[in-house]
């Protein structure tokens, strides 16, 4: 498959404000991170809260502008692109449907909203494509003249995924599409997610903390953490067969239904490193259970391992050369 998106070695730093009468302090929310999304498949983007998944999302989406490296679309830079025609091509999907519609518009005129920014057709062409997404999201056409206050949370995201397909774009980037719905409602929502895929050829970025979903749906896994990706794989490999400690932690901090079983402990400590004064070397020593000592000193380098890479000390080539 060809890559359709991809970044380069791209970077996001916010300067930030230390308070009165102190100096701005930088924030690397994003911190070198390349990676690749084939066209047709489902790139899962993994974290804990603060890690930098949303600020990737936003500079793949174009509306926040990289600090360093690159962002292409088709091999073109995304911010080169005109914003009308990027918006065509590349859509987003909000974790939070409440606040994502605005109330005061029906959501027949919520879903047409980008015909008429677009400016493709008229009226008549834009209540038939209305009714045209509402099918497609499997909900009743008798909803368009209704308000989202009138809807469920489960309804509202259904109209938020006609609204993003409403231009028919290659690329969706789900930003925690499921997470402030009912767990009962999460799952339609993920199987129309993956329908909708296999029915308009959609390419994917799922951005989720829940691993349950990225690995119901995702068919690659990049697992970030303070602006890193320190392991990406396919997706049955990386549940499979774990490299980076962190990606075991947080495989073990899934909840079991299991009863007795209790809280699993990851170990991983009470409390996430500021990023404003991120630690030396490997950036995970602090909470790494097979932490070594050089590992809080020298930042490791990204190591091939099968189709991906994990970026871990412990498989440094050095070290296996050594054992």
């Amino acid at each position: 498959m060809s890559v359709i998106l991809e970044t380069r070695d791209v970077s996001c730093v916010f300067r930030v404000s230390g308070g009165f009468m102190a100096k701005k302090r930088s924030l690397h929310a994003v911190n070198g991170v390349s990676i690749t999304v084939e066209k047709g498949s489902v790139l899962g983007l993994v974290g804990e809260s603060g890690c930098g998944k949303s600020t990737m999302a936003k500079m793949l989406l174009g509306l926040q502008a990289p600090t360093g490296g690159a962002v292409l679309f088709d091999g073109e830079p995304l911010g080169d692109m005109d914003r009308l025609a990027r918006a065509r091509r590349v859509q987003p999907i909000f974790q939070d449907p409440y606040s994502s519609l605005n109330p005061r518009k029906s959501i027949e005129d919520i879903v047409t909203l980008p015909l008429r920014v677009h400016k493709v057709g008229g009226p008549a062409d834009w209540s038939a494509r209305a009714a045209e997404m509402m099918d497609l999201v499997g909900l009743s056409r008798r909803y368009l003249t209704s308000y989202p206050s009138q809807l469920s949370g489960g309804q509202r995201q259904r109209v938020a995924i006609a609204r993003a397909l409403a231009m028919k774009p290659e690329v969706v980037i789900c930003d925690e599409p499921t997470s402030a719905l009912d767990v009962s409602v999460q799952s339609q929502i993920l199987n129309l997610l993956m329908d909708l895929r296999q029915e308009l050829g959609l390419t994917y970025v799922l951005i989720s903390h829940d691993l349950a979903v990225v690995e119901h749906i995702a068919s690659r896994v990049a697992v970030m953490y303070l602006g890193r990706i320190v392991e990406e794989k396919d997706t049955e490999t990386l549940f499979g067969n774990p490299q980076h400690p962190y990606t075991r932690a947080l495989l073990a901090s899934v909840l079991t239904p299991e009863p007795g079983k209790g809280v699993p402990d990851a170990q991983l400590g009470a409390a996430f490193p500021n990023p404003l004064a991120p630690p030396p070397g490997c950036m995970f020593h602090p909470r790494c259970v097979k932490a070594m000592p050089h590992c809080s000193t020298t930042p490791p380098q990204p190591v091939p391992s099968g189709d991906g890479h994990v970026e871990c000390h412990l498989y440094a080539p050095a070290r296996k050369n050594v054992a």
